[in-house]
């Protein structure tokens, strides 16, 4: 018997919420990184970007504690989530750092409530 066929996806979720954590990480760094060099201006978009992917990897942890698997469906559209939402929050914090504004960033967010959306209703349908 091998390993894989009694951990039910365990080890990947750790492995997701890992990326996830790392990910959190390199944002944070970034965007202290970013606001050093732009001379003491910074965004509140570019500092808490790290939020979204600590969230996801917080979530896929629960998930890994409740015992309740996600499908590969649920965990890509997390994970598009996550990523819409931390890139269009970095976007927006280059943006405003540079002084300008643009209509254009509405779209990140909306696509990722939509993803984030579409993920909480097919976890709902895996656990029914």
């Amino acid at each position: 018997m091998y390993t894989s066929d009694t951990d039910n996806g365990g080890r990947e979720l750790l492995r997701h919420a890992a990326a996830d954590l790392g990910g959190a990480l390199f944002l944070a760094l970034f965007g202290a990184v970013y606001e050093y060099f732009s001379f003491g201006v910074y965004s509140v978009f570019m500092v808490y970007a790290f939020v979204f992917p600590l969230l996801a990897g917080l979530l896929l942890l629960l998930a890994v504690i409740g015992r309740k698997r996600p499908s590969h469906r649920t965990m890509f559209l997390l994970q598009a989530c996550t990523a819409a939402l931390a890139v269009g929050s970095v976007a927006a914090g280059i943006i405003r750092i540079s002084g300008r504004e643009n209509l254009l960033l509405l779209v990140y967010p909306l696509i990722g409530a939509a993803l984030g959306i579409a993920a909480g209703i097919s976890f709902r349908k895996d656990h029914k």
